[in-house]
């Protein structure tokens, strides 16, 4: 799911949709739940990881480092870890 980042307060991490509010869409910041500008499409292969790592895999952090633009990280992303 494109967009989401999170928010560590009072020691928990809060995941937050900062895609904004607009006629239909409710994502207002929240740290008593999760409201999201949209669902994951199944069918366009998007799902939602809904666990938090506090850093990032090691093989993600060197695609990042080493992408010259975002279609070469989209071809060189791994699949799994």
């Amino acid at each position: 799911m494109h967009g989401l980042v999170a928010v560590r307060f009072n020691g928990a991490w809060h995941r937050q949709d900062p895609r904004g509010n607009r006629p239909g869409v409710d994502a207002r910041f929240s740290l008593a739940g999760e409201r999201l500008a949209f669902a994951p499409a199944p069918e366009s292969n998007e799902m939602d990881y809904p666990v938090l790592y506090a850093e990032p895999h090691p093989t993600v952090l060197a695609a990042l480092k080493a992408a010259p633009d975002r279609s070469w990280l989209w071809k060189s992303l791994p699949d799994a870890l």
